[in-house]
């Protein structure tokens, strides 16, 4: 980069928001980074567009593919609306920035940053880390680059605020992530969760937070996922009930019983026909009475008309299991061939509307087997089946044939659904479906939901990770909704850079990609930082391949007291750790706190299974109190109302 001038970027105007997202970026990290003044300059017509393409001045031009007609090969990175490739160029003096689409030309602004030593380990300025350069890598990076998998996004969960929800958002961006998940109509159970803070009312200000303030919160993040491109997703969970005329927004009783004329449209299960443990979107319809079929199809499809700026919706049916219609009628279809009659009609209602909104259906609950009469209907390529596999085993990657147990993976009859614990039988679930449907597909696991905070290993749940996401060409997924608490970067989000960067690119190697994230967050600290891990690891990690659950879950007494002792070791050197800037010092802090809640973990369990009761309640009572007392520093990396929940005990 020439020192005589400043760098001056060149973007179209109009351009797609992405695009001149992805042009401000690249300014305002340049500046910070080289310490000199760089112009961006909209170019108003095609015809300046094109002269620049073929002038002698030095810059970099950001554009959507299709503004390099005749300048590029055709068939260098063309054009995709759905997969994401990105392509940096030098051509004539030009640094060329573009992409398949729109967003992927932000993913390749990130991309050059990333070649002149940008990178984006947590969320947040004390996760960006731009170091000093003299930009000479501007005119001389070349990369073409194409994501392994097509789906690489998030699903709200836990008790995260509007802060949290949008750094998640920037950081998937900046991560190469393309998708964002928005759960329910609205997701005000969500909100709620941390603004009303019943879980821990001390710590900060209190906020109301109700449907309209909800919509409010949704918008903003919205807004966020279309600026950097990514596909919005929406609803999951609720339509039985708001078809009803029940709020369909998260795991609460209804307020009033249904009147004897709504109560014909719920399912019939034992002989009676009422609300799922009193909670709406727990309960399913009766699928073959007419008036219950077209009133969900007709509020899917009303939703459907007046959100156009949801790019997949997620329709399903209620959130319980073996709940499903008994009666004489029903039982004449399996609960799947009824969801896959509902799915079509959705489906060939969409085409007549000219509504193009994708449908996401799963594999879940009551519909863990593959329809029986029924084939999903997709002319126009907008079904994705989604495998969501709740109740499998963490120790093992999916594909660990000796992840195996005597679990059923098919066969029920009606309402004896027996979900599988162990991945042997899930993967023989998705090779069913697979035979019934081969359209596009991804999973929706659930890694940083509960699994991790009950096992609390970062490397050990990073390489699982990493491993799953490897082996889901195998099993027929282009991809993965993670469903989690967006506060899941704790102690060093290694868990959150491991899924990014695989996902990204499925060759990622772990160690290193491990290594890099612990050495941008501790320096010098490092190696220490990665042996005390490893140790963690080997202590917390699977005993013997036939154990499902961890030593946090089922106490193996020898390892927790050899967990006591690698964690009062290293505390030691904790204390004498020191940090150069502020980055450094916070990752410090969340492994201090990381290692005191672990070793709190370890004497509690230690504790119960030496049947001292009042002594092991009392510690359980202080690690509740800790938490809570410890929200403030913590509150960007763990979700506190999701980890009291996944306490032992």
């Amino acid at each position: 980069m020439s020192s005589s001038r400043p760098v001056t970027i060149y973007v179209n105007v109009p351009s797609p928001d992405p695009v001149r997202y992805a042009a401000s970026e690249i300014r305002r990290c340049l500046m910070l980074m080289t310490e000199k003044n760089v112009k961006i300059r909209h170019v108003k017509t095609s015809a300046e567009w094109q002269e620049l393409t073929r002038d002698s001045n030095e810059g970099v031009l950001v554009g959507a593919r299709g503004r390099f007609e005749g300048f590029l090969d055709p068939d260098l990175c063309p054009e995709n609306g759905v997969d994401d490739e990105t392509l940096v160029v030098q051509r004539e003096g030009k640094c060329i920035v573009t992409g398949s689409n729109p967003r992927s030309v932000l993913y390749a602004a990130y991309d050059l940053l990333r070649s002149l030593g940008a990178r984006w380990p947590t969320p947040g300025h004390l996760g960006e880390f731009l170091p000093p350069t003299d930009g000479e890598g501007l005119f001389e990076t070349e990369i073409n680059e194409r994501a392994s998998f097509r789906h690489r996004g998030v699903c709200i969960e836990g008790a995260p605020s509007l802060q949290d929800a949008l750094g998640m958002v920037d950081w998937m961006a900046k991560n190469r992530m393309n998708a964002f998940f928005l759960q329910f109509k609205t997701s005000l159970y969500f909100w709620r969760n941390y603004y009303a803070r019943e879980y821990n009312p001390d710590h900060g200000e209190l906020r109301a937070v109700d449907e309209a303030e909800s919509r409010r919160l949704d918008e903003e993040v919205i807004r966020a996922a279309k600026l950097r491109g990514m596909m919005v997703h929406r609803v999951g969970h609720g339509w039985t009930a708001e078809c009803l005329g029940y709020p369909g927004l998260g795991w609460y009783e209804a307020e009033k019983e249904p009147d004897d004329e709504t109560r014909e449209l719920l399912a019939m299960v034992n002989g009676k026909r009422e609300f799922h443990g009193k909670v709406p979107i727990n309960t399913e319809l009766c699928y073959s009475n007419p008036e219950a079929f077209d009133a969900i199809v007709g509020e899917i499809v009303e939703y459907a008309r007046a959100h156009r700026e949801v790019d997949c919706l997620h329709i399903w049916l209620s959130d319980s299991t073996n709940n499903f219609c008994e009666c004489e009628r029903c039982r004449k279809l399996t609960p799947t061939d009824w969801y896959v009659k509902l799915l079509n009609e959705v489906s060939r209602r969409f085409r007549d509307e000219d509504i193009p909104t994708k449908i996401v259906f799963l594999c879940y609950a009551n519909t863990l087997s593959p329809p029986e009469s029924q084939t999903v209907s997709d002319p126009d390529g907008r079904m994705i089946h989604m495998f969501a596999p709740i109740s499998r085993c963490y120790m093992h990657s999916l594909t660990d044939p000796l992840c195996a147990g005597g679990g059923e993976s098919g066969g029920w009859e009606l309402n004896e659904v027996k979900p599988p614990r162990t991945n042997s039988e899930y993967v023989s679930i998705r090779d069913s479906w697979r035979r019934s449907f081969d359209g596009d597909s991804f999973i929706f696991d659930y890694y940083m939901w509960k699994p991790y905070l009950r096992r609390m290993t970062p490397l050990g749940f990073a390489k699982l990770i990493n491993s799953d996401i490897r082996s889901y060409e195998t099993l027929g997924l282009h991809g993965l909704i993670s469903c989690q608490a967006l506060r899941s970067f704790y102690p060093l989000g290694l868990l959150m850079a491991s899924m990014a960067a695989t996902l990204w690119d499925a060759d990622t190697d772990p160690e290193a990609m491990m290594d890099e994230q612990i050495h941008l967050l501790l320096g010098e600290n490092a190696p220490a930082v990665k042996e005390y891990l490893t140790d963690i690891d080997r202590v917390l990690g699977a005993p013997n391949h036939q154990r499902h659950r961890g030593p946090l879950e089922d106490p193996d007494l020898s390892r927790l007291e050899r967990l006591i002792e690698i964690i009062g070791g290293f505390s030691e050197k904790l204390g004498a750790m020191a940090a150069e800037d502020e980055r450094g010092k916070r990752s410090i802090e969340l492994l201090k706190h990381y290692n005191r809640l672990l070793g709190s973990e370890a004497e509690y369990l230690l504790l119960r299974a030496g049947d001292q009761k009042s002594e092991a309640d009392e510690a359980l009572e202080r690690i509740r109190a800790y938490l809570r007392d410890t929200e403030e520093p913590t509150r960007r990396y763990l979700d506190t109302w999701l980890m009291l929940r996944s306490l032992p005990g």
